[in-house]
């Protein structure tokens, strides 16, 4: 496992006070992580997951640990876009602003299946979810400059060696635990780079949309894969913790540096660092192609869609 040298730790998270996140999958793993740090600096914390029961819990321990009670709890169910389309309805009626969006909830390596909207289940979760709910929130975003998205791939992106082949994604003759995680990973480097270009195209300015691989770190991701090869390698791998493994996106979503330095569309690895990105994800032409396929299946699936706003 590759980790650069830390120069930016938990403890260097500025004052967060008046500023409102988003962070999916935040009852556990890394993103509960996210949720507790961040928490610790004064934001306001919405935990957009799909469980109540298993969130709850989380958000009173937090409480408790920080003494910050602006967390709250809105459902968000990844493999449906109708509970994407809810989760923003909600978040729009009660908040105004939104400073950080934290693409972080995923699933891995899962045996073929299709989301409430008939998409191959990995792509609809770690992709077209996050890329509905994302598009969805970029005006108060651009409201709520300077604010951040940062979208969780991983160095599994890397895998994916041959394109997306966009055309087979929900083909379950050509379904691949493994190929098709690694290419929703490539589906998250694509996104990020073409919304940055298309925020800078429209002169949104102070919208910094990166995306990282947090490294290799033991938590519920891997629970598809227990029992197999693939679990075993990825154990034997594991060197780092959750607490570590939320150190680089918590870096793009907090970290000064992001807009003294203008990092937008970027690819960074542990410890905060810029990462290199393969030769299918630093495709212009893929990440076009990408966005377009996306725009056409969420106006096939998503009754009334308009479009994104970018």
């Amino acid at each position: 496992m590759f980790c650069g040298k830390k120069h930016f730790d938990l403890e260097d998270i500025p004052d967060l006070t008046g500023k409102t996140a988003i962070i999916t999958g935040a009852n556990t793993g890394i993103g509960r992580v996210c949720a507790l740090e961040m928490a610790r600096k004064g934001c306001k914390i919405i935990l957009a997951c799909r469980t109540e029961s298993k969130t709850l819990p989380v958000i009173e321990d937090i409480k408790k640990e920080t003494g910050n009670d602006q967390l709250e709890f809105i459902p968000l169910d990844l493999l449906s876009l109708q509970s994407v389309t809810k989760f923003v309805e909600t978040f729009k009626h009660r908040h105004d602003t939104l400073n950080i969006l934290i693409n972080n909830a995923g699933v891995m390596m899962c045996p073929f299946g299709l989301s409430q909207d008939g998409i191959e289940t990995q792509f609809a979760t770690n992709h077209v979810a996050h890329y509905y709910l994302t598009t969805q929130l970029i005006p108060l975003l651009e409201k709520s400059t300077p604010s951040r998205i940062v979208t969780v791939s991983s160095m599994g992106h890397r895998g994916c060696l041959g394109g997306l082949d966009l055309q087979n994604i929900n083909n379950s003759k050509k379904y691949s635990r493994a190929g098709h995680y690694f290419k929703s990973k490539a589906a998250n480097v694509l996104f990020t780079r073409e919304l940055a270009k298309r925020l800078e195209a429209k002169g949104i300015k102070h919208v910094y949309a990166n995306c990282n691989h947090p490294g290799v770190v033991n938590s519920d991701l891997t629970r598809h894969t227990m029992g197999s090869w693939a679990n075993s390698l990825y154990n034997f791998f594991v060197t780092i913790s959750t607490e570590d493994g939320a150190t680089t996106q918590l870096y793009l979503a907090t970290s000064p540096e992001i807009e003294q330095k203008n990092i937008k569309g970027q690819y960074y690895v542990p410890y905060s660092v810029v990462g290199q990105i393969s030769s299918v994800a630093s495709s212009d032409t893929n990440a076009k192609e990408l966005w377009e396929f996306t725009e056409n299946l969420l106006k096939e699936k998503v009754p009334g869609y308009q479009g994104s706003p970018i």
